[in-house]
């Protein structure tokens, strides 16, 4: 039987997870949040980290027990906590559809990108060439993936140095004059937003299984890789919102590169371009990752069709679901809107970082062997607080855009819950053993304890 191979080391899940969260949302969406919440965009960013460090802390448990050797992040988390297929299932079809939506926005904000140097270009034509390039790398295997990955971050790491650096000594503070131009509740209009920057840092965990000894460096990788991400946002927003009016950057379509053009000569702000650009290939790169994964795992517990388990025998990737996954997200691009996909994504994203934690409040209680396996074991008041922190701001940024895509996520989850069905009900057909599936899991529990 041909297995997913572990190619990646340390060094490829931090570009992972950097450079899945400092891509779209800085780059894009820190200028359209302006016109929300004024020149507090950048406190705004650190608002968040608490919250974003307590949902990282709850994957860092979860990957340091004998699960997080398996692909599958979230959906093997929840649904072996719970014994339950279907609560894993929903909540990761729901991400499913958040990770295709997020992949194609993110492609059709890189395509918008490209009109800095190519005015006149069709964005969309930009993201489908950019989409079949990496679900080509990502196919010839996961070492490619990761040695590109690096690389462009290397690139994003240089250019948010050459807009940075000068830029704090071209910051007019007379912009932050009032902290909350727009009161605080334009702050909290604009998080659901700019929670976009912070959404995808999990990915990591959907790569577990193709992870060096993943039970020990992931955990650590995602609260640093979380922490630095903070940090960058910040002051790419105290520069930005410092140089130039918040209705100015929110009009603007290359809101860094515009701000950088203020007090870098044009070769700078051309950098400063090129990393956005990189910053959107690294996200798209990492977020490709997903997809794929996502059916591979819900192949192998028999709840969609066996063929999207197949791994490539000699690039050792799962070829058949990046190769499906790849065709619909180059499809959306062409039929739906960035900004419906963004907030149809962030949905899909809210549910499943709520559910996870969930999982992680009821694991010391629900499934106690679990808790125990975990090489990384706060104490259970400790998961309490990492758990009701997530539970409730990821519940209260879903409240706050769910009435503009309550169809849909109703839609999604009837979608979702049929697809469940079917497949286990094929998979009941042709013999498949739910029951041993699940145990094959906690005897690994077993063995730890």
């Amino acid at each position: 039987m041909v297995t997913l191979k572990r190619d990646l080391g340390k060094l490829s899940g931090y570009a992972t997870i950097i450079g899945i969260l400092v891509g779209a949302g800085i780059f894009r969406v820190t200028g359209e949040a302006g016109a929300l919440a004024g020149s507090a965009v950048p406190l705004a960013y650190l608002l968040f980290a608490p919250i974003v460090i307590c949902t990282a802390l709850a994957y860092s448990v979860f990957v340091s027990t004998p699960l997080g050797m398996r692909p599958g992040g979230a959906y093997i988390h929840i649904s072996r906590t719970f014994g339950n297929y279907y609560l894993g299932f929903i909540a990761m079809w729901m991400k499913l559809l958040a990770f295709i939506g997020a992949i194609s926005f993110m492609s059709t904000s890189l395509g918008e990108y490209m009109t800095f140097f190519i005015p006149g270009t069709d964005p969309r034509l930009w993201a489908s060439l950019t989409m079949i390039l990496f679900y080509g790398i990502n196919l010839f295997g996961i070492r490619h993936y990761g040695m590109i990955q690096t690389i462009m971050l290397a690139v994003l790491i240089v250019s948010i140095l050459v807009l940075v650096i000068p830029g704090l000594f071209a910051v007019n503070l007379k912009y932050y004059d009032t902290l909350l131009p727009k009161g605080f509740s334009g702050l909290l209009a604009a998080m659901p937003m700019l929670f976009f920057s912070y959404a995808g840092f999990e990915t990591l965990a959907q790569v577990a299984g193709e992870t060096k000894d993943p039970t020990r460096t992931l955990p650590m990788i995602f609260v640093k890789g979380v922490l630095a991400s903070v940090f960058i946002f910040f002051f790419m927003a105290f520069v930005a919102f410092g140089v130039l009016p918040a209705e100015t950057l929110a009009q603007s379509q290359s809101a860094m590169a515009d701000a950088a053009a203020v007090y870098l000569p044009p070769w700078g702000a051309g950098i400063v371009a090129i990393g956005a650009m990189s910053a959107f290939m690294t996200s798209i790169n990492g977020s490709i990752l997903v997809p794929s994964r996502m059916l591979f795992v819900f192949s192998e517990d028999r709840l969609l069709p066996p063929f999207l388990a197949a791994v490539h025998p000699r690039w050792r990737t799962p070829h058949v679901s990046l190769i499906i996954s790849g065709i619909v997200c180059t499809s959306l691009v062409w039929t739906k809107s960035a900004y419906f996909l963004m907030n149809t994504g962030l949905i899909g994203i809210f549910i499943i970082y709520i559910m996870q934690g969930t999982a992680l409040v009821c694991m010391p209680t629900v499934n106690p062997k679990l808790y125990e396996s975990a090489k990384f074991k706060p104490p259970v008041w400790a998961l309490y607080i990492f758990g009701g922190i997530t539970i409730i701001s990821m519940g209260f940024f879903m409240a706050q855009i769910i009435a503009d895509v309550f169809l849909w996520t109703l839609g999604g989850i009837i979608i979702g819950t049929l697809v469940y069905l079917a497949g286990k009900a094929n998979g009941k057909k042709e013999g498949f053993n739910y029951e041993a599936r699940m145990a094959k899991d906690f005897q690994l529990l077993d063995q730890e304890a």
